[in-house]
């Protein structure tokens, strides 16, 4: 999903948090939330209603998507698009994330709700199953849009029984921003490579993580005098959360939370599984080289962005997020960023892939403007703006240089979360049922995360959650 959080926000590229995470709170800057006029003297929003025509024969737009620093991209892309559609408006409806799903499905079961509106991965099998994502397959096919354009993942993931319900604009990957100044200060290069853990001994991974970690008298973990209980800087976090915290290392480990998609079960109560978080809760209470839980909230989900604020205040060397949280974490943190790719697993190379559509509410009376916008929304003019910008990596692979090269600009090389799109990627698991069950899965991990105690037991409570969760969505 991408669950997108950034400082202060919340919840993509994506991608939010769930109550206990885009998830929780957080994707991006906090901006107020409701509805922003894109222009001087544009209609305000009215909240559960589309648009609707104008006296003038202008087509007013309500578009809604979560708050997110993005706004201010997709508010300069949807000038250009006015300017060229004079007979319609685009109002965006800002809402909070954990507000953003219950509250347009409230609108869409009376058959209101914004004209065209955001879709995060774990929102997709519930809004489908509704019947409020307008099937574009017969439009994108008379425009003749070429689907060869982006990314074939993004075309996948938002596809279903051959139908497609929206054009893809972005995508994000799971990697890790550094701390570069300490990494300096402390002689130590990134490697070149990636690294590699594995849950016997935790493999060249956990020995990068032990010459990261330093106590308050300056020796780090590799040092017989290392002092674990008066530690100054861990090397990172263990967020109890799915996209940008234990996802990533199931996959490299041969797990999949779900065993296809639509799936009524989960599969991740398996001995790899447990072994998998077992290693995770290790990082933090066995080998003390990540912090532990109760720095990243009451669950150890980060829903607060508690893991950003711990690496601006350099308790952590690095921290393991998407992509979306570039900007805010940019301002937030008073030193130079680096980015690094991810550790291997024993099943090799993988992340967590994800990305936006845009979806025509299939209650609008406003169906032929709400096509025009979506289709201009995954156009190269579209991502172009938004790509050149910073805002996101495009859904068109030609254009990501556009994204690498504002970042570059800007002193931090982006480069290794491309990099892991190349890689093997899990998607967020799509079913009904699976947005509780995340947040489920999260409350009852929970204690397992907090003390490194009874993990194996966690495991089975979640997915037996879980698998209630989703047999009971429908």
């Amino acid at each position: 999903m991408r669950d997108k959080r950034e400082k202060g926000a919340a919840g993509p590229g994506g991608r939010p948090p769930g109550s206990s995470r885009w998830r929780g709170s957080p994707r991006r800057l906090a901006i107020a939330a409701g509805c922003v006029a894109l222009l001087a003297g544009a209609t305000a929003c009215s909240s559960g209603s589309s648009g609707g025509s104008g006296s003038s024969g202008t087509v007013n737009l309500t578009y809604a998507m979560w708050q997110t620093p993005e706004q201010a991209g997709y508010q300069k892309s949807i000038g250009v698009f006015e300017k060229a559609h004079p007979n319609i408006r685009v109002t965006i409806e800002s809402i909070a994330y954990n507000d953003y799903q219950p509250k347009l499905t409230t609108e869409f079961s009376s058959g209101a709700g914004p004209d065209v509106y955001w879709v995060n991965t774990p929102m997709i099998a519930s809004w489908l199953k509704d019947g409020v994502m307008e099937d574009l397959t017969s439009k994108i096919q008379a425009a003749k849009i070429d689907l060869g354009q982006y990314l074939p993942a993004l075309v996948t993931l938002h596809q279903f029984n051959g139908k497609l319900y929206g054009l893809p604009k972005d995508w994000d990957t799971i990697a890790y921003f550094y701390n570069a100044g300490y990494f300096a200060a402390h002689h130590i290069t990134m490697p070149s490579g990636p690294l590699t853990w594995n849950p016997a001994n935790g493999g060249t991974w956990l020995t990068f993580l032990r010459s990261l970690t330093y106590d308050t008298s300056g020796h780090n973990a590799l040092s017989p005098a290392f002092n674990p209980n008066s530690v100054a800087t861990y090397a990172i976090d263990v967020p109890n959360e799915m996209q940008w915290g234990f996802e990533p290392f199931l996959a490299e480990d041969g797990v999949k939370l779900i065993p296809q998609p639509y799936s009524k079960t989960v599969s991740f109560d398996t001995p790899a599984a447990k072994q998998t978080f077992q290693f995770l809760t290790d990082l933090m209470y066995k080998y003390h080289v990540a912090a532990p839980a109760s720095d990243l909230g009451t669950d150890g989900a980060a829903n607060n962005t508690e893991d950003q604020t711990m690496f601006a205040k350099g308790k952590v060397a690095m921290i393991e997020n998407g992509d979306w949280v570039t900007s805010g974490l940019q301002q937030e943190v008073k030193f130079k960023l680096g980015a690094a790719p991810a550790p291997c697993g024993p099943a090799g190379c993988w992340t967590v892939l994800n990305g936006l559509i845009d979806s025509v509410n299939a209650h609008s009376p406003n169906q032929q403007a709400a096509w025009e916008f979506e289709q201009w929304l995954g156009s190269p003019q579209s991502e172009r703006i938004l790509g050149s910008g910073g805002y996101i990596w495009p859904g068109i692979p030609s254009l990501d240089p556009l994204f690498a090269s504002y970042w570059k600009a800007h002193g931090l090389d982006m480069t290794p979360f491309e990099t892991e799109s190349k890689w093997n990627v899990v998607y967020w698991p799509v079913t009904p049922g699976m947005n509780q069950a995340q947040l489920d899965i999260a409350n009852l991990l929970a204690p397992a995360y907090l003390s490194g105690k009874n993990v194996a037991g966690a495991v089975d409570a979640a997915a037996k959650q879980a698998d209630n969760d989703l047999a009971t969505a429908g």
